[in-house]
């Protein structure tokens, strides 16, 4: 069984197990400011490298499932199947160009337990806590969909943009196109609408990549990172602005309607520097919270007993213990 773990104050503590929800802060406003822009701008600059790059490994597909030599592929494909790819990957730069990136909301983890370095940075000088989630119960992502959101939850990448976005394309999405090529009950026009969709796909899983890119400098956090976006309107090679659930296929999905106000509303608090950022919550199942660790305190026992307390009144069963660090502020 996988387990995350969320280090916060008391007060966030508090805020978290009254509202029954957690706090998906604006990405714009992480702790590595650079993060989202950079992965993005970096991209960017693959343009050139990634056609080249897709090209390439959509020959090799294509020579391994007609178990044909790579040479004798590659003069096969200078005919119409080659414009597939292409128009994939104009379709995804496309999107990559035009979509505005600001709004995107994420919740970090970690991995580690009573984490000194976590205590020590995420911690406040009085006392902290930190949330046991069972990660299974944590996340469901049919949940978000049914509310016209899409989610992640993924570690945290601390390796270059062009890997990942390389892996995205290899692994899922030129595979997906050569089924297309292979196909010949589809027409061009079929073909398209196909390819269209897929950048769609694509690019929705290169934000949650992108969003889940950090600097080696922070790699000693062992992060994981729950990411909300909202896929808004698609618009395609000149097609009308449409919602995106209404573009993809999503027949099978049963949609909700809030009865009140809107799925995760938009609220806002103050960040340790002041700054004031804007964050929507994400309630999560009772369930899924299986301890409370009590950080380095100087009034441990009263910590306990107050922790308990507010537990029993909100109906929570989960355990409580304390750190077995040994540090204490002095």
């Amino acid at each position: 069984m996988d387990y995350v773990y969320h280090y916060t104050s008391a007060d966030g503590l508090k805020g978290i197990l009254e509202s029954k929800s957690l706090w998906a802060t604006n990405a714009e406003y992480l702790n590595d400011f650079r993060e989202i822009k950079e992965g993005i701008d970096k991209i960017k600059s693959l343009r050139d490298s990634l056609s080249e790059f897709s090209q390439r490994k959509l020959e090799e597909i294509y020579a391994k499932h007609k178990k044909l030599p790579l040479d004798v592929v590659q003069k096969a494909m200078q005919n119409e199947e080659v414009h597939l790819a292409n128009h994939f990957l104009q379709f995804l730069w496309d999107i990559i160009e035009k979509t505005e990136l600001d709004e995107i909301y994420t919740t970090s983890f970690t991995t580690e337990r009573d984490s000194l370095n976590h205590w020590l940075t995420y911690g406040t000088e009085q006392t902290s806590y930190c949330i046991k989630f069972n990660k299974e119960e944590l996340h469901d992502d049919l949940y978000f969909r049914q509310r016209k959101f899409l989610s992640s939850y993924d570690a945290v990448e601390y390796k270059p943009a062009t890997n990942i976005l390389n892996s995205v394309l290899e692994k899922h999405y030129l595979p997906e196109l050569l089924g297309y090529i292979l196909n010949s009950n589809l027409d061009e026009k079929e073909q398209d609408e196909k390819c269209a969709i897929a950048a769609i796909e694509a690019f929705n899983e290169v934000i949650f990549k992108v969003a889940s890119i950090k600097n080696r400098a922070f790699e000693y956090e062992k992060e994981y990172r729950f990411t909300l976006f909202d896929p808004g309107i698609v618009s395609l090679n000149g097609n009308e602005k449409v919602d995106y659930f209404d573009f993809i296929d999503s027949s099978h999905f049963e949609f909700l309607e809030p009865e009140h106000g809107e799925f995760f509303p938009l609220h806002y608090r103050t960040l340790k520097s002041g700054v004031i950022a804007p964050y929507r919550a994400i309630p999560f199942p009772k369930n899924s919270i299986e301890e409370i660790i009590i950080g380095p305190s100087e009034n441990n026992e009263l910590a306990v007993k107050g922790l308990r307390s507010l537990l029993a009144s909100l109906d929570f069963d989960v355990e409580v213990s304390s750190t077995k660090t040994s540090f204490r502020r002095i």
